[in-house]
């Protein structure tokens, strides 16, 4: 594990670089006053988190209880279904950092559509995964979590005076608190993001 770890790190580092993922800008808590609110986004991730594990096993179930279609055969109504779902939004296709780093950097696209995204890419990874295509939850379960974490920061800055924490941070945050629901490693997901 360890000398695969360390080799993949090198390969990335030369073929991509060693710039991080995403271009996260500096934040700071604008007061002590939004910690409960980040502890409410703390709290919506872990249901969303449990959303996207039960959606991602009820298709993987649903798939396996027809025996009767071949695994070969079960990938390419899926793939239609996330093909018209990327044609809605090509942010649900694919790893979506682009989506993740507009997110980050407070270039959000509204509430709604925030919501539409991250339950676009549950339903998405979902029919991927469940039909036996390859991928894995990280990225997803980033690009959820940045999608939940910003549509929270919009209502907080809409409902609150100025002097708030940008939705980017909120974003990030809501990375982090996704993940650690989904992997069960909260301490990882707090390094990690």
């Amino acid at each position: 594990v360890v000398v695969s770890a360390v080799v993949s790190s090198a390969m990335g580092r030369h073929v991509f670089g060693s710039a991080p993922a995403f271009d996260v800008p500096e934040y700071s808590l604008a007061t002590f006053a939004e910690l409960p609110i980040f502890a409410i986004l703390g709290l919506l991730s872990a249901l969303v988190a449990v959303l996207f594990i039960t959606v991602l096993y009820f298709t993987t179930d649903l798939w396996e209880r027809l025996p009767m279609v071949p695994r070969a055969l079960r990938l390419p109504p899926a793939a239609a279904l996330v093909g018209l779902l990327g044609i809605w939004h090509p942010g649900v296709m694919g790893l979506g950092y682009d989506t993740i780093s507009h997110t980050l950097q407070g270039a959000l696209p509204g509430v709604s559509l925030l919501i539409l995204l991250m339950l676009g890419k549950v339903v998405t990874t979902s029919l991927t995964l469940g039909s036996g295509g390859s991928g894995g939850i990280f990225a997803p379960s980033l690009f959820i979590g940045a999608m939940l974490g910003g549509a929270v920061g919009q209502v907080v800055n809409a409902l609150t005076a100025s002097h708030v924490t940008s939705p980017g941070a909120y974003a990030l945050v809501g990375m982090g608190g996704l993940f650690a629901g989904v992997s069960h490693a909260p301490i990882t997901a707090v390094l990690t993001i």
